[in-house]
């Protein structure tokens, strides 16, 4: 029989490693990448059209024509070519956000209805009935002025990171890396959670077990960005997934109906519903469908995740026909299962120019389009799909070389259309969700990004590491409170325990401890002063180890875990799961009371060899034999700390 180790907090297994050379960083990468540059070829085709037409009409028109025509060379060019230049510049400001509202929501619409809307407006205006020639010239220049500006300002920047670059190459990336193979170690290491750890466990529980319909616990700010329900579900299944691989890995009972019940609530249209918005105005089309389109990764992409995730450890009623269904009406649903929603994805990724595919309409977020790709590596190895070996080189490439900065930097986000990125979402905060969501398809590119991260930008002052300051990596993303630290430290650690600097891991989860009070009732704890999201990603990072992630996502449980005896159901408050593990033969579990000291409960055993006896050392019966269907039920009196050894003796009857 295989030993089971004690498998103490976060100890170190025997790890099978490569020491690879990190990839380089492109010193002579281009001023804009192949992809972004036909993009913005083509958009700004259709802006220097819109400009001729406008430079058409204010040199060969009179009055109100050249004041349309200046309009159409640059927004709000009507009211300064007819002299009145506080209105333009409201102009530009009120396009402004209506572009901000299109990058945060995906409403194409609102900059077209506020530039045309605006130009109309101003025609029907009996002042501005003639124009300015002096204001007619400055109108045809602003435009061109300013992309040529924003041009040269890019190809400073540009040079800059490149420089960046050779120097990073020959210091920072000279030294190969430590990188896992897959699975890290022949036996995983299951760690037994502390009373505290269990205590925050319950909060994520409470959360998921409530009845279908209910979010009590949940933030509720806005369903379109980074606060919507679907992401606090998704984090709830994964950080439930977390401390089922690396705790209670021979456990089902509540845990199970606890993430499932988190997946389920996705058929809720409070969760889902927003894609009818975004569709409508991102893309002009009234299809309600969540999955059958050619965006929206931020659901398939983040949900087939937490379905991967779940299926790699209980079962797979969610890849049934049927098994995650979209409810819009008693009389419209949208049933899909795992694999009708890789399909999605794998149609998404061939698709696009960029490979990588939209969140919000037209907006592609390279974090996202991780989830989509660990979607995929799960179907290979649960189905046997295809889409993974088919397009894991297609979307490397992809991010090397359209969401890369040449300093090694993550483009956070970028328009399909425009070609154009944002460069404040490029921070840390961005940066280290998708370090940590690289590492089971890329671990060379995660352990890039990490080792960069560390070295350049991770400060460390005052016996702690800190974040460079910055509006994304002062934000928490549950609740958009500006100002803590601890969502980006959250982050932090979590990536840092995956990619394996447990160092930065402990220090930055102490912190965020000494900085945050808890809040405890009925037997909960939460983080008061962190979003519900953000506590949920510190479970993921509290229960994480070095490359937990990847051994899941790419290898799954071992074959003993995946049929060995198993903890079936336990009830829940009254019993807690600090530990359980088994090797294929025995189980072995540590449980706590979650209500009362002292309890009488019944724990329901399965996946026993139907009619062997077992020992079943810390039950009443201490020993019990299997029935037809494999599975035993035992008492037990739960006081503090209590260990529970179910083995085989004998022989099969």
């Amino acid at each position: 029989m295989t030993a089971l180790g004690a498998g103490g907090a976060h100890d170190a297994a025997v790890r099978d490693v490569d020491y690879v050379q990190l990839p380089r960083l492109d010193a002579h990468a281009p001023l804009l990448t192949p992809i972004a540059r036909r993009a913005m070829a083509r958009s700004g085709a259709v802006l220097a059209a819109i400009w001729t037409t406008g430079l058409l009409l204010a040199t060969l028109g009179e009055g109100r024509w050249q004041v349309v025509g200046a309009g159409l060379m640059v927004p709000g060019g009507q009211h300064l070519a007819s002299g009145h230049a506080v209105h333009a510049l409201i102009s530009v400001l009120a396009l402004a956000v209506a572009v901000i509202i299109w990058w945060m929501i995906g409403a194409v619409v609102a900059p077209v209805v506020v530039w045309v809307g605006d130009l109309a407006l101003a025609a029907t205006m009996s002042h501005h009935d003639h124009a300015e020639p002096s204001s007619v010239v400055a109108a045809a220049v602003a435009l061109p002025g300013v992309v040529l500006l924003s041009l040269g300002v890019h190809a400073v920047r540009h040079a800059r990171r490149r420089r960046t670059a050779a120097e990073l190459n020959a210091s920072v990336l000279a030294a190969p890396a430590a990188i896992t193979r897959v699975p890290s170690s022949p036996e995983p290491p299951v760690r037994e959670a502390s009373a505290e750890d269990l205590e925050r466990l319950r909060f994520a529980l409470d959360l998921a077990l409530q009845p279908l319909e209910a979010f009590d616990g949940f933030d509720r700010r806005d369903q379109f960005r980074e606060a919507a329900l679907r992401y606090q579900l998704c984090v709830l299944g994964y950080g439930l997934a977390a401390y089922g691989a690396n705790v209670a890995p021979a456990f089902s009972g509540h845990l199970a109906a606890a993430h499932a019940r988190s997946i389920e609530k996705f058929s809720d249209k409070r969760v889902w519903g927003y894609w009818a918005l975004e569709n409508a105005w991102g893309r002009l089309s009234l299809k309600r469908d969540p999955v059958d389109n050619g965006d929206n990764v931020m659901l398939t992409g983040w949900q087939g995740a937490t379905v991967g995730m779940f299926e790699s450890l209980h079962d797979d009623r969610f890849s049934r026909p049927g098994g995650l269904t979209y409810r819009w009406s008693d009389d419209e649903a949208y049933g899909y299962d795992l694999p009708g929603v890789v399909d999605s994805i794998v149609a998404n990724f061939e698709r696009s120019p960029f490979t990588l595919y939209s969140c919000e309409p037209r907006w592609i977020y390279p974090v996202c389009n991780t989830f989509a790709i660990n979607t995929l590596l799960m179907s290979r190895r649960l189905h046997g799909s295809d889409g993974f070996d088919r397009l894991q080189g297609q979307v490397r490439d992809a991010y090397a070389e359209e969401f890369h900065r040449p300093d090694g930097r993550i483009i956070g986000v970028r328009n399909e259309d425009l070609g154009l990125s944002w460069n404040m979402w490029a921070g840390e905060a961005v940066w280290l969700p998708t370090v940590f969501w690289l590492h089971p398809a890329y671990p060379d590119l995660a352990h890039r990004s990490w080792r960069l991260m560390r070295e350049t930008a991770l400060q460390e002052r005052d016996g702690g590491f800190h974040l460079p300051r910055g509006l994304a990596n002062r934000v928490d993303g549950g609740t958009y409170s500006f100002g803590g630290e601890a969502f980006g430290l959250t982050l932090l650690a979590m990536a840092a325990r995956e990619i394996g600097d447990e160092e930065v891991a402990a220090r930055a989860l102490a912190q965020v401890d000494d900085a945050l009070p808890t809040l405890r009732s009925g037997g909960a704890a939460r983080y008061d002063g962190l979003s519900t999201q953000g506590n949920l990603y510190h479970l993921m990072a509290r229960f994480g180890r070095a490359s937990g992630l990847r051994d899941l996502v790419a290898h799954g449980l071992p074959e003993a875990w995946r049929t060995g005896p198993r903890l079936a159901e336990a009830a829940y408050p009254d019993v807690l799961v600090a530990r359980a593990v088994t090797d294929g033969a025995a189980l072995r579990c540590v449980l706590r009371p979650g209500v009362d000291d002292g309890l009488r409960t019944l724990l329901t055993i399965d996946r026993l060899v139907p009619g062997r006896a077992y020992l079943a050392a810390g039950s009443l019966e201490g020993q019990v034999v299997a029935d037809a269907d494999g599975r035993a039920t035992l008492t037990v009196d739960l006081a503090g700390r209590h260990e529970l050894v179910v083995e085989p003796i004998g022989a099969v009857a």
